[in-house]
């Protein structure tokens, strides 16, 4: 019997581990089916019940090389960055050595005073109102394949003049302030950020092969490169050269941070008191709860309480999910720009997560009269550009986003009371609405409680291209744009990017085609002298250019 005892124990582990059936390993195949040795492709871990259940890799980690993607390759997994460094910050607080209520300018003085306190806890949950930092760099004329290093984006917040927002009042995913969390950690531990975390997280959790890469020169053994599909579907290097790390730069396997997620379930390192804190989400100032909390969303999927996050750098593309009912989480790390790891994930939660029978709740609500929805017809607008149009006919409510031809969707507006109404996701305020004859204005509030104003535009006035053409400056991010008419067209003309046409959508709003402004409005004097213009677009807003004589 002791002879029994020592052969059981001698007998290695792994032959005892949980794995997936082949039945359902081979569905899971089946999902990355489309990628081979001429392609990039996805590497996939899966836990289950305690255990890693499944590994396996797709397609080609380098394509000059022909060498292929396993579940050892190391990715650069983006915001999947920012749990690891929230995870961090309450390490640290559990220590004693900050409180997630600190004026960040405790740890960081460098950051200007807004005239407003920005909290550890307002970066955390994207609510801080900070500019984000990769539109600011390419606002000043960055490319995103251009080395960054940290030094440049704190200078970049340095000279930051205003807030999108008061902190606490929205949210607004911000990389800036992930970038911020992570200085603070290295300002009150005395380590690099990726010190740090190989001393506290990455060691004892037994993930060898993980670093926040905060040197984008050193060598990487057994990394996937990045890719894109160019013309004709020839596949590109999509390049990458960070040195800033805290929103990114986290460098993995999906065996490693296997190992990551199930800490979430064994608490080995913070315990489990500081994991269940991992998942309360935010609240806003008017106490409106958020789904984001440290560097997590939490929702639901099928009926399952979901715990998830994904991220895009470049041509990297990952996705991670939990659910803890399940005791479940899928990794998805792709080296390819148009795969989308979302839903593959979802392909693979609904292969593995057994079927809820979900009840539907019947719930009688009373739907705007015809009269209510006459008075709405028409187009309206708001400060940064977005635009919504309402039409009513033969009893069909229908709503376009933004202009978009074919995007027009039959409605139901329900009534939450004499002056607010609902269709789906969003809630129209409206002022005095049965004392009007038709509606010309109105608040829109969407799901996380952000409130836009729109207006109908007046009658329309003839464009007058002189009368905006001149060249702007912004301090904050010390750049010049030019507006020249070329042609017919105005233009946004920049040294550094290419040129864009202005197209105009409202009374002094126009649209482009860059994604990092691509909506400008323009600002008038009381004499009605255009004097410069305003960048709200994405993740920052009233930018000012003020136009030089």
């Amino acid at each position: 019997m002791f002879t029994k005892l020592i052969l059981f124990l001698l007998f290695p582990a792994c032959l005892f581990a949980q794995t997936l059936p082949d039945s359902t390993a081979k569905k899971i195949d089946r999902i990355f089916s489309n990628y081979n040795s001429k392609t990039p492709g996805a590497a996939v871990a899966i836990i289950q019940n305690g255990q890693l259940v499944f590994k396996n890799g797709y397609g080609t980690a380098n394509l000059e090389y022909d060498i292929p993607i396993t579940s050892s390759t190391i990715f650069h997994i983006a915001s999947l960055s920012k749990q690891v460094v929230a995870f961090s910050i309450l390490l640290l607080e559990k220590e004693g050595k900050l409180s997630l209520t600190d004026d960040i300018r405790k740890y960081l003085d460098y950051v200007p005073d807004f005239g407003k306190k920005i909290t550890i806890q307002h970066l955390i949950n994207h609510t801080s109102g900070l500019r984000d930092q990769w539109q600011l760099l390419a606002i000043a004329g960055w490319q995103l394949d251009d080395v960054i290093t940290q030094d440049q984006v704190i200078k970049l917040v340095s000279t930051q003049k205003e807030l999108n927002f008061t902190p606490g009042e929205q949210y607004m995913y911000c990389n800036t302030g992930y970038t911020l969390l992570g200085e603070i950690v290295k300002k009150i531990s005395g380590m690099s950020l990726r010190e740090y975390c190989n001393k506290n997280i990455f060691l004892p959790l037994g993930m060898s092969n993980t670093h926040f890469h905060d040197n984008y020169q050193e060598l990487v053994k057994n990394r996937a490169y990045s890719y894109y599909p160019g013309p004709k579907n020839v596949f590109r290097h999509s390049v990458l050269s960070y040195s800033t790390v805290g929103a990114t730069s986290l460098f993995t396997t999906v065996e490693d941070e296997a190992k990551w997620l199930l800490n979430f379930e064994t608490g080995q390192v913070g315990g489990k008191d500081l994991i269940n804190k991992m998942f309360s989400t935010g609240i806003l100032n008017d106490n409106k709860k958020l789904d984001y909390a440290f560097g997590l969303a939490v929702n639901e999927y099928k009926g399952y309480k979901q715990i998830s996050h994904g991220g895009a750098d470049a041509g990297y593309r990952t996705y991670l999910s939990y659910y803890p009912e399940a005791k479940t989480g899928i990794i998805i790390f792709s080296n390819l720009a148009t795969i989308s790891t979302g839903f593959l994930n979802s392909l693979i939660a609904d292969v593995l997560l057994p079927k809820k029978e979900l009840a539907i709740k019947e719930e009688k609500r009373e739907k705007a009269d015809s009269t209510i929805l006459k008075k709405l017809v028409g187009d309206y607008y708001a400060y940064n550009g977005e635009r919504i149009g309402f039409s009513f006919s033969k009893g069909k409510f229908l709503v376009t986003i933004n202009s978009q031809p074919n995007t027009a969707s039959n409605q139901t507006l329900f009534k939450v009371d004499d002056n607010t109404y609902e269709i789906t996701g969003l809630t129209f305020h409206f002022t005095d609405l049965n004392g009007k004859e038709m509606v010309n204005e109105f608040v829109i509030e969407n799901a996380i409680g952000r409130q836009t104003y729109y207006r109908q535009p007046k009658a329309p006035i003839a464009l007058n291209p002189k009368e905006y053409i001149g060249k702007y400056y912004n301090d904050e991010t010390e750049s010049y744009y030019s507006i020249e008419q070329v042609k017919d067209t105005l233009t946004l003309q920049h040294r550094k990017h290419s040129d864009f046409k202005l197209i105009r959508i409202a009374p002094d709003q126009f649209k482009n085609d860059t994604w990092w402004m691509d909506h400008i409005r323009f600002i008038r004097n009381k004499k009605g002298i255009v004097t410069g213009f305003e960048v709200n677009s994405g993740r920052v807003q009233h930018l000012l250019f003020r136009k030089i004589k």
